[in-house]
């Protein structure tokens, strides 16, 4: 009895260690940072007891896009309703904008300095350059030929959506290969205990 008790004590600690080992491991591991990155930048951005947003992510700009241009404004309209409702220097440059197409200049014009500057405080300035870029490419043939822009819009995000499932599914499956050794190194020794050595010890009484 007291042979069991020490080896179910070495068998717990073991497996303790195990996961404690690597858990740490998966906590380092870039795929986790990558997952976990999105829900650590919203709870960053978004203060939702002072109802305040520091920061906006480029699809829900985007959408907002659409949902302005579907309600049948011009270009120029959407990009400063936008822009207004967009902090920091995403909607600054949006303003900026549509002021410059109203004021009569050409296109690229409207979206290159000093109209579009991304200011170097903004917390994503990424996010910042990659709304203009789809912006600033989806709306020009729009703006020069008079079609609408709004399916143009929308096959970006789908596009957008799709790839970033893409990137999902392969961090998933690598994630799930680097959790099958330490799952198998906690279940064999358990396995061994619990199963083996009883039936060995039975047969051997």
């Amino acid at each position: 009895m007291f042979k069991a008790i020490i080896v179910w004590i070495i068998l717990v600690a073991y497996i303790v260690t195990l996961c404690k080992f690597f858990t740490r491991q998966m906590i380092l591991n870039p795929c986790y940072e990558r997952a976990c990155k999105p829900a650590i930048s919203m709870r960053s951005n978004y203060d939702f007891r002072l109802n305040k947003v520091e920061d906006i992510d480029p699809i829900l700009g985007l959408q907002m896009m659409i949902v302005a241009l579907k309600s049948g404004v011009a270009i120029t309209r959407a990009l400063d309703a936008v822009g207004s409702s967009i902090p920091g220097g995403k909607g600054i440059c949006l303003r900026n904008v549509s002021r410059a197409l109203l004021s009569g200049d050409t296109w690229m014009e409207a979206w290159s300095a000093p109209y579009v500057c991304f200011d170097k405080k903004d917390k994503n300035p990424s996010a910042s350059f990659v709304l203009s870029m789809w912006l600033r490419q989806s709306l020009r043939e729009s703006w020069s030929c008079g079609s609408s822009p709004v399916p143009v819009l929308i096959a970006i995000l789908q596009n957008y959506e799709q790839s970033m499932q893409n990137v999902a599914r392969t961090e998933s499956s690598r994630l799930s290969v680097r959790l099958l050794l330490p799952v198998g190194l906690c279940f064999l020794p358990a396995f061994i205990f619990v199963g083996i050595l009883p039936t060995v010890s039975a047969f051997m009484c």
